[in-house]
């Protein structure tokens, strides 16, 4: 699928955004490494790839202090959109990593019986229903984690006679 010229002239404006120090090899190598395609005019350019770019210019041009759309995030919320699981494996990894889990422990625990059944063998293969029921098990596990390391307030004697007399 190529892209349509309206996605064309995005790509070009996003890149003339830049300004002139970024050349057309740098757009060039932006759609390339980021999008997959050397063109936009390439035939195996796709809307996922055109998304991609147009977030990466989105962050690049927010350092520079140009906004690109109409909101600051739209294009990085439709990549999100348009890949979710993406997302979701950073997530379950980052919830993991602050509960002090390395990859095996979280791979074993997602394909374990309290989770999947088998059904997800690990991360990196999990789908959509099993990255969300990750997150909101390992969320759950945080908080409670939290709870049980507040400490205990001091409270004061019930008797009164272990208070000092005056």
């Amino acid at each position: 699928m190529a892209l349509t010229n309206g996605q064309k002239q995005a790509l070009h404006a996003a890149a003339r955004m830049m300004g002139p120090a970024f050349t057309d090899g740098m757009r060039r190598a932006v759609q390339q490494r980021i999008g997959g395609f050397y063109s936009a005019a390439d035939k195996t350019a796709s809307r996922l790839g055109f998304i991609a770019c147009m977030a990466w210019y989105e962050t690049e041009l927010e350092k520079l202090g140009k906004q690109l759309a109409r909101t600051r995030t739209y294009w990085r919320d439709e990549l999100a959109k348009a890949v979710p699981g993406d997302g979701l494996r950073y997530r379950v990894r980052q919830l993991a990593k602050d509960l002090g889990w390395d990859d095996d422990r979280l791979d074993a625990w997602i394909a374990g019986e309290h989770m999947s059944k088998g059904a997800a063998a690990d991360v990196r293969t999990a789908n959509i229903y099993w990255l969300r029921k990750a997150v909101d098990g390992l969320a759950a596990m945080a908080r409670r984690q939290a709870t049980d390391l507040r400490p205990q307030t001091q409270r004061r004697p019930h008797n009164r006679s272990d208070r000092p007399r005056l």
